[in-house]
């Protein structure tokens, strides 16, 4: 089918000795790589080198057959001194030094037993150690550096024995004090003087932006009218300080309070975020951007005959209701290349459109570029490291979350209304906005000045798959190999095949893995034939010893609506995958098959059966009548709600099934095997009588007998095969 062919440039991965790789199922540790194969070493030390390009990879990840695990990764950190010596004054330096030289010199003194750690001997012995002090200063201060007198000023015993301490313990740290720190320098006004200025200077901080010459006059009349009062009392006047004084006492109030209570919260944060270096990435997918936004553009909510074999709800669902409207775009950004990884269209925001986009950003995106016949492959994808979104509901909710976690994820959320923690998805929008909008017809210009007497309404043409095809083609063919002013010149394209080569991608999650964690979550009854979703029917040897030795029927499937060839179904606490019975829907998404259910239920409408040869042909004229439609909308989400199912189920699936074609039923009930049904001991007799088909084609395991215990054997039947009572499930030998 179209929707797994792989794009013509394969991705370079990359590994690490620590990372938990499974070939085939057998644990693998990587060794190294050659040019472009990869060499990989069994675990347990057993077996050869097994050597692997990169599209070997790429379809071994699609099949299942391999399974990586990226393991820990240490970053060092790196401390910084809470004080830094040089950072101190010269003063505060030079006395420093000085202290250390006389250190030095009562430790030669002491190595030459001329001086002893006692207060007698050092005072008798303190001339010479300032002498020899001043020698060694002049001998290791270079010129410049340090002002230096000829020999050091006398100091008590006391006070060189306690240097001597702390210099033996902490090195010359414990000869820096804060000597700097002492005095005050601040006009010499009284408490309550200071109180009230600074009481009415707050004033300033109000939105009604008071000037600070209003506030020296509100000071000096709150001062005038303090004295009034202290005059009655009998109590000293206070003196009114000085204009200059009120000023700094401005100056001094918090910048960013002053902006925040002035201006208002928004106006402070642009005001006084800080601006460093920025985010420091090296590799692709090291950090993705993702986030969404209303698209200036107002578009024809039609299909333009292209999506005819969908329903009025399908219609409306997807946004093809014939009205016109606006769609919100959720775009992820790999901000090391500036490409576009991910990209999907929605009425409204939802957790299942940002799942969408997670999951698009880890998957091969060929099927979309040559659906819409863009010159370049759309061949960027692989295992995100870090994903960075701010706090919409979409994003913080636990479902998201949690899923991201299983596909390993980490998730960072920036706080809201702070749009510069993510500028780089943000700055994409706005080249969205302002280089391909306004080419299209019904741009609404972003606001009201930029679209002056403009009639966006009136001017609307574009139908969605006419939308989707224009931005796949742009972001594919335009945006990837424009020169990037953020990449020095370099073109996104080439920066990502540039650093691939360098540093390569860890893969992204297979093909099962994917059905599993972003796979929708309902339950079904398991009945003998297995398990059935939107007529799809689905079973395995686990399920049918399930059954056999269990009495809870009620599963719960995660069922994954892009290929509906397996599903995963909880037995127990553990999660088994099970494969369509009928092994032709692999690679089928859900849309198709219930387009192709759509034209069956027209042509064979009283035809409970379809067989399996008509299912193909359905399949396969959708594909190529309506395929390339399908595809251009695929970046449009779509409702695959537990609801839906059911009722899709209950619409179109009620007493359909799928029967095998008459020249492929060969044996009898005595070659079923594991997969295809189960019959009873009631319905042995009539069910000999019917033909099946080869196992090969309809088991999801190898054929193989299976005996009962004896005392498993049915002994009777009642033939009623509602009554649970009385039937036993038997299971036939050759």
């Amino acid at each position: 089918m179209l929707d797994i062919s792989p794009s013509p440039l394969s991705t370079r991965y990359a590994f690490t000795p620590a990372d938990e790789i499974l070939i085939d199922g057998r644990e693998y540790q990587y060794f190294e790589t050659r040019g472009n194969e990869h060499l990989f070493r069994p675990a347990d030390g057993n077996g050869i080198l097994q050597s692997f390009n990169n599209s070997q990879i790429s379809r071994w990840l699609d099949k299942g057959k391999f399974e990586h695990k990226p393991g820990p990764t240490c970053e060092q950190a790196t401390t910084i001194p809470t004080q830094l010596l040089s950072l101190f004054s010269a003063k505060e330096k030079e006395r420093a030094a000085t202290r250390e030289a006389l250190v030095l010199a009562f430790l030669e003194l002491y190595d030459a037993k001329e001086v002893k750690r006692t207060d007698k001997s050092i005072k008798s012995m303190m001339e010479k150690i300032c002498f020899r002090a001043g020698k060694i200063m002049k001998e290791t201060t270079l010129p410049g550096m340090l002002p230096t007198q000829a020999t050091p000023e006398e100091v008590s015993a006391r006070s060189l024995r306690r240097w001597l301490k702390g210099y033996e313990y902490h090195g010359i740290a414990a000869l820096y004090d804060s000597v700097s720190d002492r005095g005050n320098y601040d006009r010499r006004i009284t408490g309550g003087e200071r109180e009230l200025m600074y009481r009415t200077v707050l004033g300033y901080l109000s939105d009604l932006k008071k000037s600070p010459a209003n506030i020296v006059a509100d000071v000096r009349a709150a001062f005038v009218a303090e004295n009034e009062q202290r005059k009655a009392e009998g109590l000293p006047e206070l003196v009114c300080p000085s204009r200059i004084t009120i000023r700094n006492a401005i100056a001094s109030l918090d910048p960013f309070r002053v902006k925040l209570s002035r201006d208002g919260k928004d106006a402070a944060r642009r005001a006084y975020s800080p601006v460093g270096q920025g985010i420091d990435v090296e590799r692709p997918l090291q950090r993705v951007e993702m986030d969404e936004q209303q698209i200036d553009l107002i578009s024809l909510m039609a299909d333009s005959g292209l999506l005819n074999f969908f329903s009025d709800d399908e219609k409306a669902a997807f946004g093809l209701d014939g009205t016109q409207g606006r769609w919100w775009m959720t775009v992820a950004l790999c901000i090391r290349t500036r490409c576009i990884i991910g990209m999907n269209l929605s009425r409204t925001p939802t957790a299942q459109s940002a799942l969408r986009t997670a999951e698009m950003a880890m998957r091969d995106k060929g099927v979309w570029s040559d659906a819409v016949g863009a010159l370049e492959p759309w061949e960027q994808f692989g295992m995100i490291g870090t994903l960075v979104t701010d706090c919409a509901k979409q994003f913080v909710g636990h479902d998201f979350r949690a899923r991201m976690h299983d596909v390993g994820v980490n998730v960072l959320h920036t706080p809201a209304a702070a749009p510069w923690l993510k500028p780089y998805i943000e700055r994409v929008f706005r080249t969205f906005s302002t280089r391909l909008m306004p080419r299209l017809s019904g741009c609404t210009f972003g606001d009201i000045l930029r679209r002056g007497s403009s009639n966006p309404e009136e001017k609307a043409a574009l139908t969605a798959d006419q939308l989707c095809a224009v931005l796949v083609r742009w972001i594919v063919d335009i945006y990837h190999n424009t020169p990037h002013e953020g990449l020095d010149g370099e073109t996104p394209r080439n920066c990502w095949h540039r650093l691939t080569a360098k540093y390569g991608v860890t893969p992204p999650p297979s093909l099962p893995r994917r059905r599993l964690i972003f796979g929708q979550e309902i339950s079904r009854v398991l009945h003998k034939d297995g398990i059935t979703v939107l007529g799809v029917r689905y079973h395995s040897k686990t399920l049918a010893q399930h059954m056999m030795h269990s009495n809870d029927t009620q599963m719960v499937v995660r069922w994954y609506p892009e290929d509906i060839g397996a599903i995963w179904v909880k037995i127990g606490d553990a999660w088994c995958p099970v494969t369509a019975v009928h092994k032709r829907f692999h690679g089928v998404s859900a849309q198709q098959w219930l387009i192709a259910r759509r034209q069956l239920r027209f042509q064979h409408e009283c035809a409970a059966k379809a067989k399996a040869s008509v299912v193909q042909k359905a399949l396969d004229f959708v594909a190529e009548q309506n395929g390339l439609a399908m595809k251009r909308v695929g970046v449009v989400q779509q409702d695959w709600s537990a609801d839906r199912i059911e009722r899709e189920e209950q619409a179109m699936f009620t007493g359909f099934g799928i029967a095998e074609d008459e020249d492929e039923l060969t044996g009898s009930i005595a070659e079923h095997r594991w997969g295809e049904a189960l019959p009873t001991a009631a319905s042995t007799a009539q069910a000999a009588e019917e033909k099946v088909h080869d196992p090969a084609e309809i088991s999801s395991v190898p054929a193989e007998p299976f005996q009962f215990p004896v005392e498993h054997h049915p002994a009777s039947s009642d033939g009623d095969d509602d009554d649970d009572d009385g039937e036993f499930l038997t299971l036939w030998d050759k």
